[in-house]
């Protein structure tokens, strides 16, 4: 009898499980894990966020880098212009043997001096191949596609009594896969300066100069040295000019310049949101914050798209030396950042910690 009893209450605790969890089996669903939170740390008191390091790439095989870009996928791709090559490292990963795009030459699929770097949605890589004054489309395979500009189309830019004939500064790619490229003249105030458009297949579709002391089509600019374009055609242009904010917003209308709508900000200095000489590199995060390359500040500057700075960025404390000159960038699916820091010869992955409520570094849109 003490058995049947005993025996009862196992039974009965083992339907009161039973009952108790059919929750997990009968029409309904497990509870989500919660998303944890975004992890943001505050601005210092001179306006600065925090910076974590992720990973560095210096010394061999690199010698002069001059670009990089990401792709879709996560490759990572830095152009070395002492080389004449351009570095694929599969993954994203800088400490992994890097695979060669391209040789020294003038043939297809050949640079001299390649410099600004962008990939498309499909995974092809743009070169800007300034020795030879073109732009290079390279396929995934790693053949050469398409080829815009040449040195005869750009030879009004050239100054060849001062040894002058690289002006090709600035590329940029949008989701439909139209090139544009920026131009600097040899001398600050008295040459022409550019941005050009091509089409997917080649084609030139216009040209916009400004000449500070002379003819200006749109704005006012001079030595673009940074470039990209956002999903709806608008163009980021970081410049030289003084008396103009560095930072030119370029909306597209018809596939063309709206000169109505142009705006810029970022004026010269050493201030927030102020910028030294010609910043040397732009990008859009996934907020749409415009991240910029404060080249002659050693610093980077994130500002929402209003102009409006968020945050400055520097290697204090960290590690490693700090900026000396930073240079183009690309951001990560990922959120990660990659820095050409040119002054060092390096090229840094970085994670740059945003302030509460603000935006956070991540896909690079166009």
């Amino acid at each position: 009898m003490r058995f049947l009893s005993s025996f009862r209450l196992i039974l009965l605790l083992q339907v009161a499980v039973l009952v108790a969890g059919c929750s997990f089996f009968v029409g309904s669903k497990p509870e989500a894990a919660p998303v944890p939170p975004e992890i943001t740390a505050p601005l210092d008191d001179e306006g600065y966020g925090r910076v974590e390091l992720l990973a560095s790439l210096a010394g061999e095989p690199l010698s002069s880098p001059a670009g990089v870009a990401v792709s879709p996928t996560g490759d990572v791709y830095v152009s070395d212009a002492a080389r004449q090559v351009v570095f694929k490292f599969p993954g994203g990963d800088l400490q992994a043997p890097p695979e060669l795009i391209g040789s020294e030459g003038g043939r297809p699929g050949q640079f001299v001096h390649p410099r600004d770097l962008a990939v498309d949605g499909a995974g092809n890589l743009y070169v800007l191949d300034d020795g030879n004054s073109r732009v290079q489309k390279i396929g995934p395979d790693g053949k050469p596609l398409v080829q815009v500009g040449s040195r005869e189309e750009f030879a009004d830019y050239f100054n060849l009594q001062d040894g002058y004939d690289e002006p090709l500064s600035a590329l940029a790619v949008d989701g439909s896969g139209y090139i544009y490229v920026g131009v600097s003249g040899a001398n600050y105030d008295i040459s022409p300066h550019a941005l050009v458009k091509y089409a997917p297949d080649g084609r030139k579709l216009w040209e916009v100069k400004s000449t500070l002391e002379g003819d200006v089509d749109v704005a006012p600019f001079a030595w673009p040295d940074a470039l990209t374009v956002d999903e709806h055609g608008t163009l980021y242009l970081a410049h030289g000019a003084n008396g103009t904010g560095k930072i030119l917003l370029l909306p597209q209308k018809d596939g063309h310049v709206d000169k109505a709508t142009v705006r810029d900000f970022g004026l010269l200095g050493k201030g927030p949101g102020e910028f030294m000489h010609t910043p040397a590199g732009i990008a859009l995060t996934a907020s749409g914050d415009i991240l910029v390359s404060d080249t002659y500040n050693n610093r980077l500057q994130l500002f929402n798209p209003e102009g409006k700075l968020i945050a400055m960025y520097r290697l204090k404390g960290l590690p490693t030396a700090e900026f000396d000159r930073p240079g183009p960038l690309a951001v990560a699916s990922d959120g990660s950042v990659y820095v050409v820091d040119e002054g060092n010869k390096r090229v840094l992955k970085l994670r740059l910690v945003p302030p509460p409520g603000a935006g956070v570094a991540g896909p690079e849109r166009g």
